[in-house]
């Protein structure tokens, strides 16, 4: 009955997106209630911790919900001023088809951006809309770059911060760790060996909804090989440590793009297809100056020692109390979301749009972020409730309750899965990720919260050596997780005026691929375990 309860609140928003076409925005909503409602009646959460809980959560989304809302602003502005229509036909000089500009743009520049700590679901959507693809097809593409390096994504925080609280703060040390650097190589390393699968499991999956099973047939040999590209590029990377870990998604994607840009002039040249590249001239640097400055400042804001002192020039002032002992430390400038936004002032000057155009663009601005900052904050409130579900506050302090191992959410839904399943536990390992990134919208938190969980659960199944294997496909799991985590297609969505029938028709397109990669990562898992006892 626990286990059950405790899932709730996940079956009932997957039923009201696929079954009854409800957005994103409303059944974070309604799950939100019922997360909140269960965790009070039913796992001996008090209303405080619960209340506490939602307004934690909703700050910790702000790097991601402000980021999509200046990004959402970019996008418009761009569209409204023309600037996205030169970029456009740009694009179109260098990727003639849209298997080709899906693969180019989806797996090459969409890991590439997401790496900067670029939100493709709210960037890609009206490019894709502007090349000619579906609404449905823009949805997908933009989503699915998200994927296939998650992991790596805004300069690998996904990666570096749950180690770092992994070993720092809840002092996991599995053998052979000695250090939090020798910590983060080695989970680096492990994440990128369950990466090739995936990546050209994703790749194909993007054809597929761009172009169906036509696409899929012309089209695979590049599909695969650009997985591939893009996934052994990072597993070299991380292999030999030649880079930091911050910049291997950067490179891979632009490795990928490369890679496509060639396979495809060549097959173009074999077929006497014109191959001319239209210039990049003047007007064209203004118009993709918003794209290229974001990069330049995502590049140099995200380097560790620039990061480091930006995280610093505040100090105090952007720490505030939320309730009990939990403090939140906003982190303005060294945030992407900031930049975006400083980047959206330097675009208005750059672009200068009329005082007409500026309106209109603020006006649907406006209608349309709603939606997205709904969805990803209270997405996110939902993880954070599970998270600290059975906790009470004593003294000022939060801390677990007398209940908490048999009633906390997220241990509930661990054990349970290691009772059931036993030694076959590292199959559903990946689901947990999954679970944890569709319902809070971000890998780096279904990796945080859930690392301390993993690690007893691990303890208890399989033993200590088989931790960082474990933690690294739960990491993949939950980068996964990206392509159907609601609060991601409600911004793609959004960003092009669609209704919750889109979001439903991609979610249940794409339910039944992500389950079977979950699972095969899952299987992988069991090999490597048993290949590196």
């Amino acid at each position: 009955m626990a286990f059950l309860l405790a899932i709730f609140p996940i079956i009932v928003v997957l039923i009201g997106m696929i079954f009854f076409h409800r957005s994103g925005t409303f059944v974070s909503v309604i799950g939100w209630i019922l997360a909140a409602l269960l965790a009070v009646t039913y796992f001996h959460t008090p209303w405080e911790v619960v209340i506490g809980a939602s307004i934690v959560g909703i700050i910790k989304a702000f790097g991601i919900t402000l980021a999509v809302i200046f990004t959402m602003f970019l996008i418009f502005l761009m569209r409204e001023t023309m600037a996205l229509s030169k970029i456009i036909e740009y694009v179109r000089g260098i990727a003639k088809t849209k298997e080709e500009q899906t693969l180019f743009l989806g797996m090459g520049f969409g890991t590439l951006s997401t790496a900067l700590g670029m939100v493709t679901p709210a960037m890609f959507p009206p490019i894709f809309r502007l090349l000619g693809f579906t609404p449905f097809a823009a949805i997908a593409v933009s989503i699915l770059c998200y994927d296939p390096l998650t992991s790596f994504a805004l300069f690998s925080i996904p990666i570096t911060l749950p180690a770092e609280v992994a070993y720092k703060v809840f002092k996991i040390t599995p053998p052979g760790i000695d250090s939090l650097q020798s910590f983060i190589w080695d989970y680096t390393l492990k994440i990128t060996a369950f990466l090739p699968p995936i990546s050209v499991a994703f790749a194909l999956l993007m054809l597929w909804t761009v172009g169906g099973n036509d696409a899929l047939r012309r089209h695979w040999p590049a599909a695969f090989l650009s997985g591939l590209i893009l996934s052994f590029t990072a597993l070299f990377l991380a292999w030999t440590r030649i880079v930091p870990v911050e910049v291997i998604g950067i490179l891979s994607g632009l490795s990928t793009m490369i890679f496509v840009n060639i396979y495809y002039r060549r097959k173009n040249n074999q077929k006497e297809v014109s191959t001319e590249r239209p210039p990049f001239n003047k007007e064209l640097l203004v118009a993709s100056s918003p794209i290229l400055i974001l990069i330049l400042l995502s590049f140099v804001v995200n380097f560790p020692p620039i990061k480091g002192y930006l995280s610093n020039v505040l100090g105090d002032k952007e720490i505030i109390h939320v309730f009990a002992d939990k403090k939140e430390d906003l982190n303005i400038l060294a945030n992407v979301w900031f930049w975006i936004f400083v980047v959206c002032l330097l675009s208005i000057v750059i672009l200068r749009p009329s005082k007409e155009v500026l309106g209109k663009v603020t006006k649907v601005w406006i209608t349309r972020i709603w939606g997205p900052f709904l969805a990803y904050s209270l997405f996110f409130a939902v993880a954070f409730i599970m998270a600290w579900s059975a906790m009470e506050i004593v003294e000022g302090k939060l801390v677990p309750g007398p209940y908490f191992k048999e009633y906390n959410m997220n241990i509930v839904i661990a054990q349970t899965f290691a009772k059931v399943f036993g030694s076959a536990y590292p199959l559903v390992v990946p689901f947990l990720g999954l679970i944890g990134t569709f319902v809070g919208g971000s890998t780096t938190a279904s990796n945080v919260l859930f690392a301390k969980i993993q690690w007893s659960t691990t303890l208890q199944v399989l033993g200590p050596q088989a931790f960082m294997w474990v933690f690294a496909a739960h990491a993949v799991g939950g980068g996964i997780a990206s392509a159907i985590t609601p609060s991601k297609i409600t911004n793609a969505a959004a960003t092009i005026g669609v209704s919750g029938r889109e979001e439903g028709r991609f979610i249940k397109a794409t339910l039944l691929p992500v389950i079977l990669v979950t699972l095969i990562t899952g299987i992988i898992l069991m090999v490597y375990l048993y290949l590196f006892p």
